[in-house]
């Protein structure tokens, strides 16, 4: 079993902590307006997280209440809504 572990630790580039959510991040790059972007800041300096943290929990959020999210106030998109403001 231990060989196993070595071999998936040997191929994962240690370029960061461990991942928290079970897999490795994948560096992306995105087109956001300036008040998204001044939002995402602002959240993070809030929570002590990074930018990346903040839009990972944000997807992860609306991942998880996708079946209703769209189609009526959750309190998953109230909790998201309020984090904008």
């Amino acid at each position: 079993m231990d060989t196993l572990t070595n071999q998936s630790q040997q191929s994962r580039k240690k370029t960061g902590p461990k991942p928290l959510y079970g897999e490795a991040k994948k560096m992306v790059s995105f087109r956001l307006s300036p008040r998204a972007l001044e939002i995402i800041r602002h959240v993070a300096t809030q929570k002590g997280v990074s930018q990346a943290e903040v839009i990972e929990q944000w997807a992860r959020l609306i991942g998880s209440n996708a079946d209703s999210l769209f189609t009526q106030k959750t309190d998953a998109s109230n909790e998201l809504v309020s984090s904008l403001n």
